[in-house]
């Protein structure tokens, strides 16, 4: 699969696939949401979901091509007042083949990273299950920029996928559908990458921008946006396709908005330390 165009597709989303890889209201379209056009509408969702601090994510990303296929991750996410998540990816595959070993899950609590691999296992102090990753030793011990990672699944906000999507010119309101049993009002459009990214702030943009390919700021991606009555996102699917004729796309659905949760780290005697000589072939 093309990553950039992925990542190109989805926004920011896809991040959290990479590392890897409601909300107090019934849901229904209010009157004062149909009033609205769908520049409003988008602009009014990007805030209010701005002020939302955790969610769950359900992620599919799938491409065409030569290196076309599919992933699957979904998770619990809090970005703020600091980033914990508990996520797992339950489907990694490319041209209609699983990858062995790549599925997983990971645990970020306190800025430690805990990720159970099966592809990594070997390489687990003491045959452990879960490997325990402290984020700032890490960095300092070998240079692996963890914080990075970290910063893509902070980008799977749905504030800053609406927000990118505000730099629509041709945004319009399809109709209303049900999404996971929850009313919705559809809106489409495109946006080209060059306009989602002066809608983001020089930081968001300046972490986009690296995943995204530097010739193609005129590229465009098309959007799907379904959004329940308190203007959150439901559901989004978002589309790019390569001067080569290759597709991406990627579906997330969101829920869960507003809802407190716990993330625990492993039990001690099931967490070992990387060898890092091992997976270099040292001793």
């Amino acid at each position: 699969m093309n990553r950039r165009l992925m990542v190109a597709a989805g926004g920011t989303a896809v991040g959290a696939a990479l590392l890897l890889s409601g909300c107090g209201g019934d849901g229904t379209t209010s009157t004062e949401n149909m009033k609205l056009s769908a520049d409003q509408a988008l602009l009014k969702t990007s805030q209010k979901t701005g002020q939302t601090d955790t969610f769950k994510a359900d992620l599919t990303v799938t491409g065409t091509g030569e290196h076309g296929g599919k992933v699957h991750a979904d998770g619990q996410f809090q970005l703020r007042p600091t980033l914990k998540f508990s996520a797992k990816l339950d489907e990694f595959s490319t041209n209609g083949r699983t990858v062995p070993g790549a599925k997983g899950q990971a645990l970020f609590t306190d800025n430690v990273l805990y990720a159970k691999v099966p592809q990594l296992a070997q390489f687990v102090s003491g045959g452990k299950p879960w490997l325990k990753i402290d984020v700032n030793q890490m960095a300092q011990r070998t240079g692996f920029d963890v914080q990075s990672l970290l910063q893509q699944v902070q980008q799977v906000d749905p504030a800053e996928q609406t927000k990118m999507f505000t730099g629509s010119k041709d945004a319009r309101r399809v109709g209303t559908e049900t999404v996971d049993g929850v009313k919705t009002t559809h809106y489409a459009g495109t946006v080209t990458v060059q306009d989602a990214l002066n809608k983001l702030d020089a930081q968001s943009r300046d972490k986009v921008a690296k995943w995204l390919p530097k010739d193609r700021a005129n590229s465009k991606i098309n959007f799907d946006l379904w959004t329940d009555g308190d203007n959150l996102p439901r559901k989004l699917v978002s589309k790019a396709t390569s001067p080569e004729g290759e597709t991406g796309t990627v579906t997330v659905l969101y829920s869960d908005y507003g809802e407190s949760f716990s993330v625990n780290a492993p039990p001690s005697d099931q967490v070992g330390q990387l060898s890092l000589g091992g997976m270099l072939g040292g001793n």
